[in-house]
C-alpha cells in the first residue's frame, strides 16, 4: 500500500475527527462528574443518611 497525498489528508482527518471526538468526551465528562458531585451530595444527605439513621434506630431497638 502506497500513502498519496490524498490518503494523508483522509488519515488527517480521521484524525481531526477522532481528536475533537476526544476533546468532546473529556469535556462532557468533565460537566457529569461535577453534575453528579452535586447530585451525589443530595442524595446523600437528603436520601441515604436518613434513611441510614432510621435503619440505625430500628436495629437499636431490636437489639435492647
Amino acid at each position: 500500500m502506497t500513502i498519496t497525498i490524498d490518503s494523508i489528508w483522509i488519515l488527517l482527518g480521521i484524525a481531526c475527527v477522532l481528536g475533537f471526538g476526544g476533546y468532546l468526551g473529556v469535556y462532557w465528562a468533565v460537566h457529569f462528574i461535577l453534575a453528579s458531585k452535586n447530585i451525589g451530595f443530595w442524595l446523600a444527605d437528603k436520601i441515604i443518611w436518613p434513611l441510614y439513621l432510621k435503619v440505625k434506630a430500628w436495629g437499636q431497638k431490636w437489639t435492647k
